[in-house]
């Protein structure tokens, strides 16, 4: 573990096997969430769920109270935290309930990638990939968890910046989320170990968001990954045969063996990804619906309350880290419908009319199921980068509209 603790992910000219999963494995395996084929659940899973599940209760609860107080300002600035961790709360049970079936996808994009022979120069794809996958999982995570610490630091460097001025008499203690809680747990003795869960109750959103959200980019990078390599083989197949006038005899055999193979390896990765895709699929849901809320309050807040330096930056980081983790679902999506269709072009370009007929059908209908593309759809919306466009281009009406109201 000490490996990834040490971020040599990032680095080129790591092992393979380092690169793989590493950020989701990191995050998930501090959480206890690391999907194994074993059915008794590790003891900090369960202690983790505890705590979030009361961060979340009191956390909503208490933006309510500010609801009903009139106070909205503060009602938003609680609830944009509050939306996240409830979101994450339901990422961990949806993890927890597929562990069994997320680790067999994992295991079976293992196989298919480092299990399998396959062209010489699909290594290099591989290795690329791998490492633009870690260091792109690293992202959204390095943003939440800076907002995080912003949000765990304010209060005190705020109570710090009123200190050195020489106002002891007016230092007003707070926790870093607004939360409600028991009158005495908000002083001493027990205020610093109150201050402490809920701080940590922030970094246990921040490591479940992004291990999730990493789980699932480093699929898509993966299943691009193996159409790249599909292609590759592919390409390598007809260029045994170039240089004869048609593949009979012989060589026909052995190229029907060879292309039988390369279609059962895209079946296979097609019904993979449907596999993951059904198992994945409200939590792709639940993070867009949160996220664009999430964005939305973050805007408000910012065009209203930021106008301090403190609260800029924590609404802007805020704002980052939602919008990186929206990037990468939606990088994803693009990622895996880009690549299956490209099969399908890199197959006609091939020489498949030095095939028999018996072969070209097998060609036809190969190209035929590379034209329909794969995607990580699901109801409703598609993730993809144009729909991170739009939801950009949202966010700057939302903006502009702010703006002419002030």
């Amino acid at each position: 573990m000490a490996k990834y603790f040490a971020f040599q992910y990032l680095r080129k000219n790591q092992p393979l096997a380092l690169y793989f999963y590493a950020v989701p494995r990191l995050c998930l395996s501090l959480m206890g969430y690391w999907p194994t084929p074993k059915a008794k659940l590790q003891c900090r899973a369960l202690v983790h769920f505890a705590i979030l599940t009361i961060g979340v209760v009191t956390e909503l609860h208490a933006g309510f109270m500010y609801v009903i107080s009139n106070q909205i300002t503060l009602a938003l600035e609680t609830f944009c935290p509050a939306i996240t961790s409830a979101v994450t709360l339901l990422k961990m049970f949806l993890m927890l309930r597929h562990r069994r079936d997320l680790f067999y996808v994992v295991s079976h994009l293992r196989h298919l990638l480092f299990d399998i022979k396959i062209a010489d120069g699909t290594h290099s794809i591989i290795r690329q990939n791998s490492l633009m996958a870690a260091r792109l999982n690293f992202w959204p995570v390095s943003a939440g968890f800076s907002t995080c610490s912003l949000y765990n630091l304010k209060p005190l460097l705020l109570a710090l910046f009123v200190y050195l001025q020489g106002r002891k008499d007016e230092i007003v203690w707070s926790t870093p989320f607004n939360m409600t809680m028991p009158s005495f747990l908000l002083l001493s003795p027990y205020f610093p170990a109150t201050y402490i869960f809920i701080a940590y109750t922030g970094y246990i959103t921040v490591f479940m968001f992004g291990g999730c959200d990493a789980f699932y980019f480093e699929f898509c990078v993966h299943i691009g990954t193996l159409f790249k390599s599909l292609q590759e083989d592919t390409r390598a197949l007809f260029r045994q045969h170039r240089n004869v006038v048609q593949i009979d005899g012989v060589r026909s055999a052995h190229f029907e063996a060879s292309f039988v193979v390369l279609i059962k390896r895209q079946i296979r990765i097609i019904e993979l990804t449907h596999f993951f895709r059904q198992r994945y699929r409200t939590i792709t849901m639940l993070h867009f619906v949160s996220a664009s809320l999430v964005i939305a309050f973050s805007i408000f807040n910012l065009m209203t309350v930021g106008g301090n330096g403190l609260g800029t930056m924590l609404y802007v980081g805020y704002t980052v880290a939602a919008l990186s983790q929206l990037l990468i679902y939606c990088y994803g999506g693009t990622l895996v419908t880009e690549s299956s269709m490209e099969l399908g072009t890199v197959m006609g370009t091939c020489s498949w009319h030095l095939c028999l007929p018996k072969h070209r059908r097998y060609v036809h209908l190969f190209i035929l199921r590379s034209q329909r593309a794969l995607t990580m759809a699901v109801p409703f919306f598609s993730p993809s980068l144009g729909t991170f466009g739009a939801i950009l281009q949202t966010s700057g009406s939302i903006i502009a509209l702010a703006k002419s109201f002030q």
